[in-house]
């Protein structure tokens, strides 16, 4: 019986799984175009306003229609597609009917029948505010379609290892451009209207949990291009055994997260430093056991502990800043938001108020007394209240079932591979991260952050769930 195939080299044993040149050389050229639109996107302020957010989409959309013409070749790959086509199509369907005209008034929200009783003609539908529904919908869908092109374009290991890097790669770049902004131009406005440098590490974002996060997820792509087995199997003795790439990679990480403290985002930080920790703990101590080798379970176990000791100490050495403002966390204003938002929720709860009609919606429902009558909120800072506030219990629904195949997805991963186990686990991780942060802020609503998070996602996801054994190169 063969040896399985576990990882790259058995595609030199096997020429029929290899890709033609010219087929291998068009599908990274589409995979490097669509990165490349992501991070485009991410370097406009995280394209969240225009005219940045229409150019990132005009730039993202040749790439994802070119994946359109590749062949699904794996039964894994093509099942979590479908499921991510099913979350899509549900998703879209449910905002364009909440944004279209009604033939009655039965689903459609009373505030049309207010004004049809001062007399003005307005058409019935779910939404409050069908025009805000309908400019949100590419924001909701695009994520989604780039997460299935990532699975589309790594349809095998080489493919989907390459796509890692890469992302990777473009996270410790926008890095470096926002430290030499940060260090170099502090006072110079990058696609946004405020300085760069304004009291905390906010790079190209003007906001800095919004950095935060994007560090976070940055740090987290840099560490599975740290664990990712080493090419070749010769060993050498003396100075020329020692990886340099590893401790390049070392370094650069431990600069992503004294910049990510730098941010003096409580939550962003904070999130993102204990679910890293974790991650990389659970990689030591999950790590596929040699047979035989005690020793070799008791190093693994002795890491993990290491891990854990020196993130605690990362947190405490350098996140002074950060621990300061802990205690204005009680006092923070975002609590009274998320009570009025909860009674957005209560008042229509299957139907909601309509996609992106927060803003719209809000004014009504603010307490005066809890958040004053100054400024205007237009997030919830909780992705998952306002997300139910605007698609309701459908939305909610379509959310928990993808919520439940990626994390599958996931776990099939974390079986099944064994020299690539610390993909799965950081991309668990990563997970874990941005759910957390999603809870009291809106990584996920800004576009930029949203298309980095789903091409990585779909990067994890390609390695999780391809075949153990000879993975298929075409």
């Amino acid at each position: 019986m063969p040896t399985p195939c576990v990882d790259l080299r058995c595609n030199a044993k096997h020429p029929k799984h290899i890709m033609p040149q010219g087929i291998r050389m068009a599908r990274d050229s589409v995979l490097m175009a669509l990165i490349a639109a992501i991070g485009l996107g991410i370097m406009m302020n995280g394209a969240v306003a225009a005219p940045y957010q229409q150019i990132a989409v005009f730039a993202l959309l040749p790439p994802l229609a070119s994946t359109l013409a590749i062949r699904i070749h794996h039964p894994a790959t093509a099942r979590l597609i479908g499921w991510c086509a099913l979350v899509a199509g549900g998703l879209l369907i449910w905002a364009i009917a909440q944004s279209i005209e009604l033939p009655s008034g039965v689903l459609a929200h009373p505030v049309w029948d207010d004004l049809s009783e001062l007399g003005i003609d307005a058409p019935l539908s779910i939404s409050v505010s069908p025009s805000s529904t309908r400019s949100a919908i590419p924001q909701l869908i695009l994520p989604l379609c780039i997460f299935a092109a990532m699975l589309l374009l790594c349809q095998n290991l080489r493919s989907a290892l390459l796509a890692w890097k890469v992302l990777a790669a473009l996270g410790l770049a926008i890095f470096a451009l926002s430290a030499v902004l940060e260090l170099f131009f502090p006072d110079v406005t990058f696609f946004s209207q405020f300085e760069v440098g304004r009291g905390a590490f906010n790079g190209v974002f003007v906001n800095r949990n919004t950095t935060a996060a994007f560090l976070a997820l940055a740090a987290f792509a840099t560490t599975g291009w740290l664990f990712l087995p080493r090419d070749g199997t010769t060993r050498h003795s003396g100075i020329s055994h020692i990886n340099w790439q590893s401790v390049f990679l070392c370094a650069l990480l431990f600069l992503l997260l004294i910049a990510l403290l730098s941010t003096r985002s409580r939550a962003g930080a904070t999130f993102a430093l204990i679910c890293l920790t974790l991650a990389i703990a659970s990689i030591f101590a999950l790590k596929p056991e040699k047979s035989g080798y005690e020793h070799y379970r008791r190093s693994n176990r002795i890491k993990a502990g290491l891990v854990l000791g020196a993130g605690a100490t990362l947190f405490i050495t350098f996140g002074e800043t950060l621990i300061s403002r802990m205690g204005a966390i009680f006092e923070d204003r975002r609590i009274c938001v998320w009570r009025a938002t909860w009674e957005i929720i209560t008042e229509r709860p299957f139907t909601g108020m309509g996609l992106g009609t927060f803003a719209d919606v809000f004014p009504q429902f603010r307490n005066a007394e809890c958040l004053g009558t100054q400024g205007v909120w237009l997030r919830a800072h909780n992705s998952y209240l306002e997300f139910l506030a605007g698609m309701g219990v459908i939305g909610g629904v379509l959310g928990m079932i993808a919520l439940t195949v990626l994390v599958r997805s996931f776990l099939i991963g974390l079986r099944q591979r064994r020299s690539l186990q610390a993909i799965p686990i950081l991309s668990l991780g990563a997970l874990a991260f941005i759910l957390l942060h999603s809870s009291v802020d809106f990584p996920l609503q800004i576009p930029g952050l949203a298309y980095y998070f789903a091409a990585l996602t779909g990067a994890g996801c390609a390695i999780s769930i391809l075949p153990s054994a000879r993975p298929a190169g075409t």
